[in-house]
C-alpha cells in the first residue's frame, strides 16, 4: 500500500547515503527489526501482518530482494559489516519461507497446478520456475 511504498521510499533515501559513507548502520537496524517482527509473530503463531511479505519481495531498491541482489556490490568500510547484511537477508527470507503458507496462495491458479502441500514441495516447485 501507500505506507509500504513511502516507508521503502525513505529506506532507498537512507541506503543511497549509507553506500556513499560505506556503512549501514540503518540498513542493518531496519533488517534486524523486520526480523524481529517475524520471529514474533511466528513465536505467537500469528500469520504476518497483511502486505509484509509483498512489501520485503518487491522490486522496489530498498526491499529485501533488492538489496540482497546488490549487497556484494556495495562498498564496506569493514568486510564484518557485509556478512551483517547478508546474514540479515538470509535469516529473513528463512523466516519468510517457514512462515509461507502454500494452501492460502492464490497465485498456484495462474500456472493451474494445485498448490504445494509440504515446504519441500514448495521448494521444488520454486527451484523448477527458475530454470
Amino acid at each position: 500500500g501507500a505506507s509500504s511504498d513511502s516507508l521503502l521510499e525513505g529506506i532507498s533515501g537512507d541506503l543511497e547515503v549509507e553506500r556513499r559513507h560505506q556503512e549501514y548502520p540503518q540498513l542493518r537496524a531496519f533488517l534486524k527489526l523486520l526480523l524481529s517482527l517475524a520471529r514474533a509473530h511466528a513465536a505467537a503463531s500469528l500469520p504476518l501482518p497483511a502486505g509484509f511479505s509483498k512489501c520485503l519481495l518487491s522490486e522496489r531498491p530498498a526491499s529485501l530482494c533488492s538489496v540482497f541482489a546488490v549487497h556484494a556490490g556495495f562498498g564496506y568500510a569493514t568486510e564484518g559489516e557485509r556478512w551483517d547484511v547478508a546474514s540479515c537477508c538470509l535469516s529473513l527470507f528463512l523466516q519468510l519461507l517457514e512462515a509461507y503458507n502454500p494452501s492460502s496462495d492464490p497465485s498456484h491458479e495462474l500456472c493451474g497446478a494445485p498448490p504445494p502441500a509440504t515446504a519441500a514441495e514448495a521448494t521444488a516447485w520454486l527451484l523448477s520456475t527458475r530454470a
